[in-house]
């Protein structure tokens, strides 16, 4: 089993919550819908097929992918029995890589986070 969690900032703030409320807010429930289906076979199997639904951004830095979003994770040091993963951000995919500010983002909130 695999928990999913939202990382921090020293602000407070949790990027990919925001990320995720912003897609609630505007009723995008195809995309909505696509991140949950990723979500529940994540949580269940511990993996995502490679490189279709799952990449790696490189510096220990995931991303979760399910159609145009995207949303970049690290995998947590857990001392529970639980792994988890603590997802950093969250973005609409234009272009074929990864634009450099969300890889820039995705290593600031984990820095930050893993100092809480």
């Amino acid at each position: 089993m695999l928990v999913i969690e939202a990382a921090r900032m020293a602000n407070g703030a949790a990027p990919a919550d925001a990320f995720l409320e912003e897609l609630i807010r505007k009723e995008d429930f195809g995309r909505i819908a696509d991140v949950l289906i990723r979500f529940e076979e994540f949580a269940r199997t511990g993996t995502l097929d490679v490189p279709l639904q799952l990449n790696s951004l490189g510096n220990d830095i995931w991303e979760i992918k399910a159609v145009d979003v995207r949303l970049p994770f690290y995998y947590a040091n857990s001392h529970s029995r639980c792994r988890a993963v603590r997802l950093t951000n969250g973005f609409l995919k234009n272009g074929r890589e990864c634009p450099p500010r969300y890889k820039r983002l995705a290593m600031r909130v984990r820095g930050e986070d893993e100092l809480l």
